[in-house]
């Protein structure tokens, strides 16, 4: 069961954190490989331009990116944002489930366990 559960738990932690936002300021040629959308070639201009010209200052820089166009950019609104803040790689306020999934808390309704629960609906913050 405890197998189970850390599967689930492991499941439900990728996929969600999937769908967060990333800081392009900060985000590793990997990183940006995951966004869909973006391949290797691109990836890697994105990284080169940020080389050169510094920080994005806005997603609409993109466009400048030698391989990627309005369309693209439009379409990457959503899986990234920027910010100068290095502390800052994912945006957890762009909507109620990336921020569940940046926060990772897992909402259990009933599971069987070795005691019981003090809620039937608890929420469990897991670090």
């Amino acid at each position: 069961m405890k197998t189970f559960l850390l599967a689930l738990f492991l499941l439900l932690n990728f996929n969600l954190a999937a769908f967060a936002a990333i800081n392009l300021n900060t985000a590793t040629q990997a990183e940006l490989e995951q966004i869909k959308g973006i391949g290797p070639v691109k990836a890697k201009a994105i990284m080169d331009y940020r080389k050169q010209h510094g920080d994005f200052k806005t997603i609409n820089q993109l466009d400048n990116v030698h391989g990627i166009g309005e369309a693209t950019v439009t379409k990457l609104k959503k899986q990234l944002f920027v910010s100068n803040d290095r502390k800052l790689t994912k945006n957890t306020k762009t909507s109620p489930t990336q921020a569940s999934a940046s926060n990772k808390l897992l909402i259990v309704k009933s599971i069987k366990a070795d005691r019981p629960a003090k809620e039937p609906n608890a929420t469990v913050n897991i670090k």
